[in-house]
């Protein structure tokens, strides 16, 4: 008699990720969570371009589908190919096979020149911002399923968290965030209990030092 298990859920990935092993190391050896993102994740998120979204999302959910896991909530960053690149990843799953929710991490933490930059809450919304917070309206009205995507609150001035909520009521869906991933980004709860819902997905949270809305998928 032959059994069947449900598939999997991944409830948090980042499917740009799966070309990362083997990548070229850090100059420098780092030596806290700011320096892991600036010399490894963001050189990587700044490097993408709609060949490498299109194969790395091929690679990762084939990963995925041969783990078992039929379903990926997945969460993209690509601040030099931003427009239509939740598209390309809707269709590397789809030639997969693998069902998908996904969303574009909206942050302030690239300038309007193209540079890094140390954000405070209450700097203005960058242009950078802005076209994450379009990409997610537009890709939700496609009608593939979709939340709106940010970073983490500490990446994002004031006015980029209140325009995310907004957007996410507009279109009717919850939230994608990083929360309290380290100790950088211990304030986030403080910054976000007056917005989150019940339908926000709040990753991570190892730091998060009160109870707000929301379901955790806890990353420590």
């Amino acid at each position: 008699m032959s059994t069947q298990t449900s598939g999997l859920v991944c409830a948090h990935h980042h499917l740009y990720s799966s070309l990362a092993r083997g990548m070229p190391g850090p100059t420098t050896t780092p030596k806290n969570f700011t320096e892991i993102l600036q010399g490894i994740w963001w050189k990587l998120d700044a490097a993408l371009d709609s060949d490498i979204i299109y194969w790395s999302s091929v690679l990762g959910a084939a990963e995925a589908l041969l783990s078992g896991t039929t379903a990926i909530i997945d969460h993209h960053e690509s601040p030099f190919a931003i427009e239509g690149s939740l598209d390309i990843i809707a269709d590397a799953c789809e030639f997969v096979g693998v069902r998908h929710i996904l969303s574009y991490g909206v942050t302030d933490r690239w300038s309007n020149t193209g540079e890094l930059v140390s954000v405070s809450a209450t700097d203005p919304m960058t242009n950078g911002a802005q076209r994450g917070l379009e990409e997610n309206r537009r890709y939700a009205q496609t009608g593939r399923p979709s939340m709106v995507g940010v970073h983490a609150a500490f990446t994002c001035t004031n006015e980029t968290l209140e325009s995310v909520v907004d957007l996410s009521q507009e279109i009717g869906s919850g939230v994608h965030i990083h929360v309290a991933e380290a100790v950088e980004d211990a304030g986030a709860g403080a910054r976000l209990e007056k917005y989150a819902q019940d339908d926000w997905l709040l990753v991570h949270a190892v730091h998060l030092d009160r109870p707000i809305k929301g379901v955790i998928a806890h990353n420590p």
